[in-house]
């Protein structure tokens, strides 16, 4: 059914009904919704087939755009890049040092090679190119630095200690510089210079965990408890998931006979690092301390299960084992610990003790001797 047009005008509108105007209008709408003529039916028809076409063409998904090639990274950017692999690092710096447009980026690159090669362990090619790096730049703080880490971990103290002066001379700002050169004089058997450095570290930044952490390792070594006590309560204060200060500080406390604030501190670097086997040791002797055999057995199993060449922890278990009589027991662990170390006294000793309480004598008497051997004023 043709829909209806109803046109109406306001009365004095100056569109009227007999405008020539209006009228052409009303024609061609009129054209537009009569219905088709055969003609005009058959036209479209053969027109049809044509329209899919043209409509399945433009719903065709349109080819994906072709990429541009991706440009090859610039030398320097992975010269210098600082997560650039070693060999990639290696060429595009060498790239550099051969050029002539690079001349200018000749002694950073030697540095930077330098340091590619010293983390693959190329040690002799590391020197070469850090020498070659220094000669470009004398005064670089850094190439001193690294190459002293090169003869650091070539057990070279006295070249080491130089070239970190030389570093520390140029920047005595460089906090990592005073503590390589505190490790290289630790090397050589410095530990009061050693101490020197670490002091100069912690005034550069006192909140440098790992500074108070080798610096109480060398109080400890030198027996200053009091000082060692207080690097490591700094470091648990700087840094509460270092395992390491809690284990250290406990050391101390066991042997200032603090057993309880051991044990507490033992049990927070377990629950940190639950398989570090001198923790358990540590915290086993401190239960035997206070006469719980039972978790000091427990701890210990666990610390030769942690680590099965663990001679120490071996001998403290048998010690409790020769406490509570238990003499089968106590030599087989004298025994393993023997086995790992044939040249602790302790161990010899221990077990020639165990044999004569076993009836043993003569057994006994090859291991007394030959643990006095090794160190005269063991035993009685």
């Amino acid at each position: 059914m043709r829909p209806t047009w109803k046109c109406t005008a306001p009365p004095n509108s100056p569109i009227l009904v007999g405008s020539p105007v209006i009228a052409a209008a009303l024609v061609s709408v009129a054209a537009w919704l009569a219905p088709p003529t055969p003609a005009q039916a058959q036209a479209a028809g053969a027109l049809q087939p044509h329209s899919v076409r043209t409509l399945a063409h433009l719903n065709r998904p349109e080819p994906p755009l072709q990429q541009e090639p991706a440009a090859a990274p610039r030398p320097q950017d992975v010269c210098f890049g600082k997560t650039s692999p070693g060999d990639a690092a290696i060429s595009a710096c060498s790239k550099l040092i051969q050029g002539e447009r690079w001349r200018h980026s000749q002694g950073p690159a030697y540095g930077r090679r330098a340091e590619a090669h010293r983390a693959q362990g190329s040690v002799d090619a590391a020197l070469a190119d850090y020498d070659r790096a220094i000669k470009l730049e004398p005064k670089k703080a850094s190439h001193y630095l690294g190459r002293g880490l090169v003869y650091l971990e070539l057990r070279d103290a006295d070249r080491a200690i130089r070239d970190f002066g030389q570093a520390i001379g140029l920047d005595p700002r460089n906090a990592t510089a005073f503590k390589r050169r505190a490790q290289a004089h630790r090397l050589s058997g410095n530990p009061d210079r050693a101490v020197a450095d670490y002091d100069a570290a912690i005034r550069i930044n006192s909140k440098d965990a790992d500074a108070h952490l080798q610096r109480g390792l060398i109080h400890r070594e030198l027996q200053d408890s009091a000082r060692a006590l207080g690097d490591f309560s700094r470091v648990t204060e700087l840094d509460g998931e270092r395992m390491l200060g809690h284990y250290h500080r406990a050391a101390v406390l066991f042997e200032a006979r603090r057993y309880d604030r051991a044990i507490r501190d033992l049990d927070r670097a377990i629950n940190l690092s639950p398989d570090h086997a001198p923790s358990f040791n540590l915290r086993g002797q401190a239960y035997a301390a206070i006469g719980e055999t039972r978790r000091a057995i427990q701890d210990l199993d666990q610390a030769v299960q942690l680590d099965g060449h663990f001679a120490e922890a071996f001998v403290n278990r048998g010690n409790i084992f020769q406490s509570t009589n238990k003499w089968e027991r106590a030599l087989a662990d004298y025994g393993e610990a023997v086995r790992l170390k044939p040249q602790d006294a302790y161990s010899l000793y221990s077990r020639g003790l165990a044999m004569r309480a076993l009836g043993r004598e003569e057994e006994a008497q090859v291991d007394i001797a030959k643990a006095k051997e090794i160190e005269p004023g063991i035993g009685p």
